[in-house]
């Protein structure tokens, strides 16, 4: 197993090249998350990682805002946050929109809603060095044979354990050991909140609090009045 620092020089490279072989550990301001291919392949690969439970979707982690608003149904949108530029104040949570018809399921879709986390600085260079890497793929299952090409993104955990989410390194460091990671990159920057991150869920005239996390009443007072449903 290799372990990065994010600012080291090669760590982006290393991150690109080993994330198209296999899932990945990735240090994050509050927790630690598992990157893996946008793809059916990097789902199961997930699934394997850490002996998924039934039931379970996988989110992204958002490179680029244009990207992720295109593949949502923009009928399905708050005006208030409807362009790019009106999701920069919700950085530091998953946002949950409307990306294909209710009827559709697969591994990163649930009813047709799909969440990816934003976040700011060096994660959003590695997210967005990621995303590019996969941007000729072909069109995957996973998305409805459209091409989505931002890594997914979920806690570093098995799943259902009872401790939750992964926030400490050495408890990370043996999560990578025993799952077979082999590649963990960790961050000096910390959050004052440790845990998961917040899910919010954008629809035309609602804005819904799908997971609680770090920040989450600052998120809040960002949102419209009349949007809020909590």
């Amino acid at each position: 197993m290799k372990v990065v620092d994010i600012r080291d020089r090669d760590a982006f490279a290393l991150a690109v090249q080993a994330v198209h072989d296999a899932p990945i550990v990735v240090q994050l301001p509050t927790v630690f998350v598992l990157l893996a291919a946008p793809s059916q392949r990097g789902a199961a690969q997930l699934d394997a990682s850490k002996t998924r439970l039934t039931g379970k979707n996988y989110g992204t982690a958002i490179g680029s805002l244009e990207s992720f608003l295109a593949q949502a149904d923009a009928s399905e949108l708050p005006l208030e946050f409807s362009a790019p530029a009106h999701f920069v104040p919700m950085t530091g949570t998953f946002i949950r929109l409307r990306f294909r018809n209710p009827d559709f399921e697969s591994p990163t879709i649930r009813r047709g809603t799909h969440q990816g986390v934003l976040l700011d600085g060096l994660h959003r260079e590695l997210f967005t060095r990621i995303e590019a890497s996969f941007l000729h793929d072909r069109p995957d299952p996973v998305w409805g044979h459209h091409n989505y090409s931002a890594p997914l993104c979920t806690s570093c955990n098995v799943s259902g354990d009872p401790d939750g989410s992964i926030v400490a390194l050495d408890k990370a460091l043996a999560f990578c050991r025993t799952r077979g990671v082999k590649l963990l990159m960790t961050c000096p920057q910390t959050a004052s909140e440790l845990g998961s991150y917040p899910i919010l869920g954008y629809e035309r005239d609602r804005v819904t609090v799908h997971r609680e996390g770090p920040g989450l009443d600052g998120f809040k007072r960002s949102i419209p009045a009349h949007l809020r449903t909590w």
